[in-house]
């Protein structure tokens, strides 16, 4: 009796293990960003090109981006120990971009509230289901936020 519980107890604690290790796998593999292209109202590639400037930094998972006549808007989240350097994070990031892109102004921010933002954003914009006008008042309002 003693070893059948001892098997069924090793058996449960190692389902339980693998089971983690799966649901790991699935927030890796929802990592790539939304790419949207020219297939918008407004043309969003220089945001898709600066998402790939910013995911490959090794401290970045994944990336949400918009961009509107010259301003570009990027929100990365960073792995849980590197957000202990999230300054320098987003100095790099901002820089690296800036680089790509000296004649746009550059908006980088790490605040996930920022991020959902811009996530819903690149859906709308994706389903072409939002107009320039509100596009711009959203992201004036995202760049206040950004601010402060």
């Amino acid at each position: 009796m003693k070893m059948y519980s001892l098997f069924i107890l090793t058996f449960l604690t190692l389902a339980c293990i693998l089971s983690g290790c799966g649901q790991m796998n699935l927030q890796q593999q929802e990592q790539t960003p939304l790419f949207i292209g020219q297939g918008a109202i407004i043309d969003q590639t220089q945001a898709d090109n600066a998402k790939k400037i910013v995911l490959s930094m090794d401290e970045v998972i994944e990336v949400r981006g918009v961009s509107n006549q010259d301003n570009i808007y990027i929100a990365p989240t960073v792995t849980h120990f590197d957000r202990l350097h999230l300054e320098g994070i987003r100095k790099d990031g901002f820089d690296r971009v800036k680089k790509r892109y000296p004649n746009s102004t550059i908006f980088l921010s790490t605040d996930k509230k920022i991020f959902m933002e811009l996530e819903k954003l690149e859906r709308q914009l994706k389903e072409e289901s939002i107009s320039k006008e509100q596009l711009d008042k959203r992201l004036k309002k995202l760049e206040e936020d950004m601010k402060g």
